[in-house]
């Protein structure tokens, strides 16, 4: 096995710590556990959450950007 450094927040750290303490298993353990899971049906990305939205907007086919010509200095 390879090993690798990974630098967490102080608070992430402490509630592996915790974690480990109550489950009576190593932080190392509990991060390959988390890294190695397959993720939730649940959780998917932000394109499969808005895919459906594309093309729902009506509107005027112009850019949204301002009309630079409008703020030309005189």
């Amino acid at each position: 096995m390879k090993g690798i450094t990974v630098k967490l927040p102080d608070t992430t750290l402490r509630r592996l710590r915790q974690e480990a303490r109550t489950t009576g298993r190593s932080v190392a353990a509990l991060i390959r556990e988390r890294l190695e899971a397959v993720p939730h049906r649940g959780s998917r990305s932000i394109y499969e959450i808005t895919a459906d939205l594309a093309g729902s907007v009506a509107g005027s086919r112009k850019p949204a950007t301002n009309d630079r010509r409008r703020f030309a200095r005189s």
